[in-house]
């Protein structure tokens, strides 16, 4: 199948930029923009008018989550399209604070002392300036207490504060996520909400957290029960960060492993063309109305991984 040709029934329609949708209250437009309208295409009107087939408000609308670079990859890698890579990572004692244990016998498990008031971050000793990498983290919800934080920092961030705070975060060398209250913190600053569609306290991080470092963009994101929660962190690029955690609970245990990763690679044709009109979408019903194979919308709207060379071609009969 002609792949260009796939996509450009598609691309041309789509304006740069998604105009607003009105809601249904909206004053009548125009008679010049009455007849503006009937010029355009009907992709283009359905966007404009949000109003679906059915009769659907703005409202009752179902919202696209988020498409960013990051996801795509690690799409692709589920799919095994990029060539993947095995780094051994462990803690490392000597980036790490003098309060966690870090047993010679499993570098991979750390043990925090039981300090009174004091808060102590531990850091990888693999650190990444490239590619893409997913290091999954165990952290049993037991072990958490009142701060809690996983996340990436710079060599040379301190390892150690007197009180109890959110010390992976709070200089301008770490980004952190708060799993105790779901909140991004970075340079002593609340960022939001995270994952961004959870109210605050509505998220319970479970025992096993991947940390989705992406080097190719300077993001980082984080993924639970094997779903993307979304990007995190951005404007990483060009810098070497390591894997860290911050913790007051003692005895506490917290483990690391590297699952896989892959070098630096470009987004494939496929993913790029995805990701172009998703960036242009804002709700699921406006997929229906894309001009192109039933195949292609059930790939944009994430219903099912479909490799495009499978889509039948019946649907998009090529001519003389």
């Amino acid at each position: 199948m002609n792949l260009k040709s796939l996509f450009s029934h598609c691309l041309p329609c789509w304006p740069k930029r998604l105009p607003d949708i009105p809601s249904q209250t909206s004053p009548p437009a125009s008679a010049e923009h009455n007849h503006r309208q009937e010029t355009v295409s009907p992709c283009r009107q359905q966007a404009a008018t949000g109003n679906t087939r059915e009769g659907r408000s703005v409202r009752q609308m179902v919202p696209l989550p988020k498409c960013s670079p990051t996801g795509m990859r690690l799409e692709g890698m589920k799919r095994n399209k990029y060539t993947c890579v095995s780094i051994c990572t462990t803690w490392d004692p000597n980036k790490s604070s003098h309060n966690i244990r870090i047993n010679d016998g499993v570098p991979s498990k750390l043990h925090r002392e039981p300090v009174f008031q004091s808060t102590d971050l531990a850091m990888s000793d693999t650190g990444f300036s490239k590619g893409i990498h997913i290091l999954d983290v165990e952290w049993p919800t037991k072990m958490r207490g009142s701060y809690a934080v996983i996340g990436v920092a710079l060599a040379g961030t301190p390892k150690n504060e007197i009180f109890y705070t959110n010390l992976l975060g709070s200089t301008e060398s770490s980004w952190g996520w708060d799993i105790k209250n779901n909140k991004l913190i970075h340079n002593g600053q609340t960022m939001g909400n995270y994952p961004k569609d959870k109210a605050d306290g509505v998220f319970t991080a479970p025992s096993k957290i991947s940390c989705i470092i992406d080097m190719n963009t300077g993001t980082i994101g984080f993924k639970t029960n094997e779903k993307y929660l979304g990007d995190a962190f951005s404007g990483l690029k060009h810098k070497t960060v390591f894997l860290a955690v911050s913790s007051v609970w003692g005895d506490a245990e917290i483990s690391v492993a590297y699952n896989k990763g892959c070098n630096p690679t470009p987004l494939l044709l496929q993913d790029l063309s995805k990701l172009a009109l998703r960036n242009r979408l804002e709700f699921a019903e406006q997929i229906d109305h894309l001009p192109t194979s039933p195949g292609l919308k059930r790939l944009i709207a994430d219903k099912s991984i479909i490799d495009l060379d499978s889509i039948d071609e019946n649907t998009h009969p090529q001519s003389d």
